[in-house]
Formats: C-alpha cells, structure tokens, sequence
C-alpha cells in the first residue's frame, strides 16, 4: 500500500506541475492571438479576457494528456536517476509490477478527469465561442451556394450561420408523401430567443393549392422551426460536444438517413481517451525501465516524450485517413491503439531482456 501511495503521489506531483505550465503557456499564446481582434466590432479587451477565462477548461482539456506525459516521464526520470527502481526490485517489487501501478493509476485518474470534463467543458466552450461571434458579428459558415440540411421531409439551404440561434438566408424546400414538391420557403433572418425562433422576412411558395399560391409575412414566432441539433451538428467541433450529444446526434443522423460516420468517429475517440492517454505514456516506458542504465537520463526522457507525441499525432490523423478509404469509425479508432500497444510491448520486452522484470 505504500508503494502505491508513493507512486501515486510522484504522479499526481508531476503531472500537477506539468499541467500548470502547459496550461499557462496555451493561455497566453491563446490570449496574445485574440489580440489581433481587439475593437473589431465590439470585441474590446473585456470581451476577449471573458474568452480566454471561458476557454481554460478547454485548454485543460486539450493539455492533459501531455500532463501526463511529461510529468510522468520527468517524475518516474527523476526516480530512476536516484536509483530508486533498483531498490524497489532488490526488496522484491518487479518493474513489471511497478509499470502495472502506474498505467492503472493513470488510467483511472484519465478516466475520472475525462467524465469530468465531458460535463462542463463543452457547456463552456459553446459559450465562449457564442460570445466571441457575437461581438464580432462573426459567421461560423458563409456560402454562396448555401449550407445544406435533411430534417425529415425537408430540406434546408442556409446561408450565413452566426450561432445556432442566428441564422440568415434560409430556404426551405418540404416534400409530401409522395416526394412532390409541395412548398418552398425563404427567410430573411432566424434568432432563437426564449425557447422561440423569431422569423423576419418570409415569403412562401404553396405547389399543392391551384393555382400556384404566395403568402407573406413580416415577422412570425414559432417554437418549431429548424432544430439546433442540425446546425450544432455542422459547426461544432469535438471539444464543443459532450458523449450525450454526440450520441444524440448519431441517433438524430440515422433516424434521418444522413451519414453519422464523422459523429460515430468523434464518439469513439472520446470513448478511447483514457486509453489513449496510457497507451502514449506507455510507449515512452521502455526508455525509463531500459537496460542502458548508464545512458544519459535527460536524452532518453526526450525520446520518450518524442514517441508518446507521435502517437498522439497518429492517433488524431490516422482515423481520418480511415474516412476518407471508408473504413468504419470503430476500427478507424481501435487500429491505431492496437499497432501502437504492440510497439509499445516490443519495446519494452526489447529493453528489459538484459534489464530489470
């Protein structure tokens, strides 16, 4: 008990201070890059110190599996210069035990850390972003030729999105039973308010009356217009998505017919975060428990940190890849992990054949 405790400890030590650093470097650079906005539009310093508050719980996000990484490797470093592991093994305790410590320590930490996350980091991303649009008046999707959706019987061209409750441009094409072309709407501008879509702007076009019919109308509020999860479907990124909403969405995408690879590929890579993080650490084990005792400490730890890395940057490309040759977002996801586990034990057999087990 001990011995996890102590392990326990240097890991939380290292990936604490690793954290802080990382966090506060990606804040500053993320600070100095709104700058180059400042007072376009409303987008004044206030605004931009807001965004930068509301987007630490991102930056955390995003930094945590390098924490762990670097942390752990300068930590468990410090511990095999002072021979630490030597003496662990001369009372009985394999390194073979000690790396099993470890990688469950760091998967549960991992874990927990992204349950956590998954709760309150995208609430806080959308917000920000929102905010920042807003003072800048900013588009998320501008096009000439339109944006276009399928809802139900519908479908749905829109121009310029703002927010998912800003829209403008849109037009509507709905379809009967029979797949005729029974109406095409157009409006000026859509804002979600109070649980409402405020609609400025409209004319329709109704094919099932004869004659050929035209209603007009200035302003109309309804509760049921175009559902935000179409549009947050096509503007939000990962970060901004929590496991309920992405699972949402691919139930939303299927029950329409539409295409949920890119969704199912996003949940499965949340899904595999925690794994993803002990893989990377995994893969730098071999060059802490190696059998080149006498090698310099310092280079070896950059090695480490060098193959966790490209395996993080593996594991973000690859899967696209995967897309693009129209393999199934699972296996886009799984195959990565597998090769790189595989790599990881070669290594690591590799370095403890003459070592230390």
């Amino acid at each position: 008990m001990i011995l996890y405790k102590y392990l326990f400890y240097r890991f939380i030590a290292g990936l604490s201070v690793s954290l802080i650093v990382l966090v506060s470097i990606e804040i500053f650079f993320s600070f100095t890059a709104e700058l180059k906005y400042l007072n376009v539009g409303n987008y004044g310093i206030v605004p931009i110190v807001e965004y930068t508050i509301l987007s630490i719980p991102k930056s955390i996000l995003i930094m945590f599996p390098y924490a762990v990484l670097i942390g752990s490797m300068l930590s468990l470093g410090a511990m095999a210069s002072d021979m630490e592991f030597i003496s662990m093994h001369a009372a009985g305790i394999s390194i073979t035990r000690v790396i099993m410590i470890i990688m469950v320590q760091v998967f549960l930490v991992s874990s927990i850390f992204y349950a956590a996350s998954d709760t309150f980091v995208p609430k806080l991303t959308k917000k920000a972003e929102s905010k920042k649009n807003i003072a800048l008046n900013k588009k998320l999707v501008f096009n000439h030729n339109g944006v276009w959706f399928k809802d139900k019987n519908t479908f749905i061209k829109i121009n310029e999105i703002y927010s998912d409750h800003s829209l403008k441009g849109i037009t509507l094409y709905k379809y009967d039973s029979n797949n005729s072309l029974s109406s095409i709407k157009t409006i000026r501008d859509a804002n979600y308010v109070n649980d409402q879509w405020n609609l400025v702007g409209m004319e329709e076009t109704l094919f099932h009356t004869k004659p050929v019919t035209k209603k007009y109308s200035d302003k109309e509020v309804t509760p049921n217009f175009i559902d935000q999860r179409l549009i947050n479907i096509k503007t939000n990124k990962s970060e901004s998505l929590s496991l309920r909403e992405v699972v949402r969405n691919i139930r939303y995408l299927k029950n329409n017919n539409l295409d949920s690879d890119v969704q199912r590929k996003i949940f499965w890579e949340k899904l595999f975060k925690p794994l993803s993080t002990i893989i990377m650490l995994f893969l730098s084990m071999p060059f802490i428990f190696g059998r080149q005792r006498s090698s310099n400490m310092s280079k070896r730890i950059v090695l480490g940190l060098f193959i966790g890395i490209i395996f993080f940057i593996a594991t973000s490309i690859l899967p696209n890849l995967g897309m693009v040759l129209g393999i199934t977002p699972f296996l886009n996801v799984l195959f990565p992990h597998i090769l790189f586990i595989i790599l990881g034990f070669y290594m690591l057999n590799y370095q403890l054949d003459a070592g230390l087990r």
